[in-house]
């Protein structure tokens, strides 16, 4: 898997890029890398470009794992929002299951098929 995370943007604040076939040690390094900027912070509105990654390779208790490992980064600095952008119906599938562990519709993340549809909802989630 590879990745890039840029910061800074309208409206969202953070943008990551992730493609390729992902497994629990790269999206642990991403993680790392993400929570170790300076500029990363609690209250940012992120969009998740996730239209390339494959998520096919990652078991069921490999994906609660995810979850956790948000959790945990989130704990000092929540964001606002989060935008996840998937095309592949499966890779859809695993990013709702990693959503529903982390609570679903009150975690303030949604999936969505279309970047145009993701970068709308962000805006609308502006104080």
């Amino acid at each position: 898997m590879e990745y890039t995370i840029e910061f800074g943007g309208d409206p969202h604040d953070l943008t990551a890029t992730l493609w390729g076939t992902a497994d629990l040690e790269s999206l642990r390094t991403f993680n790392a890398e993400l929570t170790s900027n300076p500029k990363y912070r609690g209250g940012l509105l992120i969009l998740f470009e996730n239209s390339y990654l494959d998520l096919s390779m990652l078991s069921d208790p490999e994906l609660e794992q995810i979850a956790a490992d948000v959790l945990e980064r989130e704990w000092d600095a929540p964001p606002r929002a989060v935008a996840i952008v998937t095309l592949n119906s499966e890779t859809r599938s695993r990013m709702r299951h990693i959503v529903a562990h982390l609570g679903g519709s009150q975690s303030r993340r949604r999936v969505f098929t279309s970047r145009e549809d993701a970068v709308a909802w962000l805006s609308e989630q502006r104080p």
